[in-house]
């Protein structure tokens, strides 16, 4: 309910998802207990106050209330990055990025993992946060916080490691670093991830950075 609460939910809905083995009236009456005590639990700090709402079978928190999520909070984030970006703002932009970055602290109902509802959400949400992780570890890296953009990149490979462009970016600075066996180590721990999981060889434009970085040259 927090997480649509934009959307009032079927009773049905609640119901089956929560109880999706239980006849229709032990589902019923189950949904009806757990509701009774949400509403009691709010009610110990707000017992005039009408929290959740049920309205045509269907259930909401009251639009009145006031909810803060990490989730809208992350988006907002995100959007106003995108904004000041869009304007030429970019240490703003990066300063957002690296609000909400901080704010990711997993994926969205990561203990869910088996539920479908949450998949489509979770996606996103993760597709957001790759996205922040390229935006910041390409500023980092243009302007020579090598360190922090190797955290970064890593980040983004554990979410995916086929990221091609993360690869190359910790050769890069591996390389400027003076790590060059680092550097050409992560060309083999790419050529590996994409021959495993996609089947196909490093783009060449990461194969060009690789046999720049063998003939010592400025990458």
């Amino acid at each position: 309910m927090v997480a649509n609460r934009a959307h009032p939910i079927p009773r049905e809905i609640l119901m089956d998802q929560f109880w999706p083995d239980a006849d229709f009236e032990t589902a019923r009456n189950n949904l009806n207990v757990s509701i009774y005590g949400l509403r009691q639990a709010f009610r110990s700090d707000r017992p005039d106050f009408d929290h959740i709402i049920f309205e045509n079978d269907h259930y909401a928190f009251n639009p009145a209330m006031t909810i803060w999520t990490d989730v809208e909070e992350f988006v907002q984030l995100f959007e106003a990055g995108q904004r000041l970006e869009e304007k030429g703002k970019y240490n703003e932009a990066i300063r957002k990025y690296e609000s909400g970055r901080k704010l990711y602290q997993g994926d969205f109902l990561e203990g869910d993992l088996y539920e479908d509802w949450p998949i489509i959400q979770r996606e996103g949400l993760n597709d957001t946060y790759l996205i922040i992780l390229d935006r910041i570890s390409r500023y980092y890296l243009q302007h020579e916080h090598y360190s922090t953009c190797i955290q970064l990149c890593r980040k983004m490979l554990i979410k995916d490691n086929c990221r091609e462009d993360a690869h190359r970016r910790l050769m890069c600075c591996f390389y400027r670093q003076g790590q060059r066996n680092l550097a050409l180590h992560q060309y083999q721990l790419c050529e590996e991830a994409l021959a495993q999981v996609l089947d196909v060889p490093p783009m060449p434009e990461t194969t060009d950075v690789y046999y720049r970085i063998k003939k010592g040259e400025t990458v």
